[in-house]
């Protein structure tokens, strides 16, 4: 496993425990930094919230991590539709509001929605609690509609095209159950629904993180 120990030091240094980043008025009282972490799809975004809120909680930082892709349509509706997964009409957004909105500025628990890559469907919701430090995991933290009410650090996670395809088809086979010629068959497809509605995230980042063909991560 890559040791990315370093990035989440110079983020907590620089961003957290420096307070150089503003808390926003809407903020519940106890809330103090909503991070928007958006990238490809098998980038990674998960991992490094995960591996973050470790690194924070380690350093005394209550954090949570809240996962935005529960509020993904299931698979089949989404087929029906026509509709990649990177479209922003693939997740339900009044919904996502309204729970964040709950969540960050009403400082309250919530019913997080669940999504099993796996089947494609949804699993039972999980209970969020607000923390000093909220991650917003997920294509749709970077969506217009959340972007501008919710985070005050926005940070995006970017590779070369060939590496993140290559992510792509490791987590499609892995994660998602697609045999190799499964994965094969949507790759451009998913490539090119990146580059449309995903891609043009990276100008509204605070933060670009970039990610090597074995995980390592370095701040450009």
């Amino acid at each position: 496993m890559t040791d990315n120990s370093h990035i989440y030091s110079q983020i907590f240094q620089h961003h957290i425990k420096s307070r150089t980043v503003q808390k926003k008025e809407q903020y519940a009282h106890h809330v103090d930094m909503v991070m928007s972490v958006s990238g490809a799809a098998g980038i990674g975004k998960t991992t490094f919230c995960k591996e973050f809120i470790t690194y924070l909680n380690n350093n005394e930082v209550s954090a949570v991590h809240v996962s935005l892709d529960g509020f993904m349509l299931d698979r089949e509706i989404r087929k029906k539709r026509n509709i990649s997964g990177n479209d922003p009409r693939a997740s339900d957004i009044p919904d996502l509001i309204d729970k964040m909105k709950s969540l960050i500025h009403e400082g309250r628990e919530i019913n997080l929605p669940v999504y099993n890559h796996m089947t494609g469907k949804h699993d039972e919701p999980v209970r969020i609690r607000p923390c000093s430090v909220i991650l917003l995991d997920g294509i749709m933290s970077l969506h217009y509609e959340i972007r501008e009410r919710f985070p005050n650090l926005k940070i995006f996670l970017f590779s070369d095209d060939l590496v993140i395809r290559g992510f792509r088809l490791q987590v499609d086979m892995e994660e998602r159950g697609y045999s190799v010629f499964e994965a094969l068959a949507h790759s451009d497809e998913e490539f090119d629904s990146y580059n449309r509605w995903i891609y043009h995230q990276i100008t509204f980042a605070d933060l670009v993180i970039s990610v090597g063909k074995h995980r390592n991560l370095s701040i450009i």
